[in-house]
C-alpha cells in the first residue's frame, strides 16, 4: 500500500500525477479524484499545451450536467501509483483522474481533513 494524495478541508481528494512532455521531462500536476469520470485524465488546454501532448483528434465528452462537447484528445504517459501508464486525455476544465486511471487498484480514502489517500494494485 502507498499514500497517493491527501483529503483537502473542502473534501476534495488531491492526487499528484507524473506527466511526461514530449522532451522526456516529468512535470507533477495535481489532480481530483473523481469517480464520477470514467475516463482516465482530464486536463485544461494551458497544462496540455504546457506538456505538449501529442494530439490523437477529438472526442465527444458527457459532462455531469448531462451536456456533451467536443473536445481534444491526447496521449499522455502518466505516472500514477506506483507505475507508468499510457493513457488518453481529453481537454476539459480541470485536471481530473478518473476511474479509467484507478481501475485495477484497491482505493482507500480517510475521510477527514488532510486524510490520506491510499493505493494497493489488485492481482
Amino acid at each position: 500500500m502507498r499514500s497517493i494524495g491527501h483529503v483537502t478541508g473542502d473534501r476534495e481528494v488531491v492526487v499528484p500525477l507524473l506527466v511526461r512532455t514530449q522532451n522526456d521531462a516529468d512535470r507533477q500536476v495535481d489532480a481530483l479524484l473523481d469517480t464520477g469520470f470514467n475516463g482516465y485524465v482530464e486536463l485544461p488546454a494551458r497544462v496540455i499545451e504546457l506538456l505538449e501532448l501529442q494530439r490523437l483528434g477529438r472526442e465527444q465528452v458527457t459532462l455531469a450536467s448531462g451536456k456533451t462537447h467536443r473536445v481534444g484528445k491526447y496521449e499522455a504517459t502518466i505516472g500514477f501509483g506506483g507505475s507508468v501508464h499510457s493513457v488518453e486525455v481529453v481537454e476539459v476544465g480541470e485536471p481530473l483522474v478518473g476511474m479509467g486511471l484507478l481501475w485495477g487498484f484497491d482505493l482507500r480514502i480517510q475521510c477527514i481533513d488532510d486524510g490520506q489517500v491510499v493505493l494497493e494494485r489488485l492481482s
